[in-house]
């Protein structure tokens, strides 16, 4: 930056300063305003997607506190009377707003020439409620109808 002086002769001749010096003017170049601006911008910005991604996991928290216990009153209906576990969906209804959780019921195939034996009754249960699922497994006594659907071994290890 640069200031200027006026002559005796009243011309004026440009002078150099330093910034801090005596006689020069205070104050920031363009360019330094222009850098700040730029690091404030990209501070902020990645301070409110921390925010953001906070707020978002501390909404997932709340939401799974609300619906495991749903899930786990229905797995203790389903282990206490399995005869639940055909139907498609349970209705809890000694809980407030009576939720209804749905119900995937497929019995388990285990590879083995063993009929009979107490693992031909395994079932494999999913319950769901709102985003979330629980599963669990279960032996129920063979009756007539009970679960259509079967899962392999393979398919069982697999997680499906």
């Amino acid at each position: 930056m640069a200031a200027f002086k006026k002559t005796a002769a009243g011309e004026s001749s440009r002078k150099s300063c330093v910034h801090g010096t005596a006689g020069c003017p205070a104050g920031f170049t363009l360019l330094e305003v222009m850098v700040a601006l730029v690091l404030g911008t990209l501070i902020v910005g990645g301070v409110m997607g921390l925010i953001s991604v906070s707020m978002q996991y501390s909404q997932r928290v709340k939401d799974k506190i609300q619906v495991q216990p749903v899930l786990e009153a229905a797995a203790q209906e389903i282990l206490t009377h399995p005869e639940i576990a055909e139907q498609d969906s349970l209705t809890l209804k000694n809980l407030p707003k009576s939720p209804t959780v749905g119900i995937a019921l497929a019995k388990v195939e285990l590879p083995g020439d063993n009929p009979g034996k107490l693992w031909d009754s395994l079932y494999r249960v999913k319950l769901y409620y709102r985003e979330s699922m629980l599963e669990l497994s279960m032996i129920i006594p063979p009756s007539e109808g009970f679960g259509d659907q079967e899962l392999t071994g393979e398919e069982v290890g697999s997680g499906e």
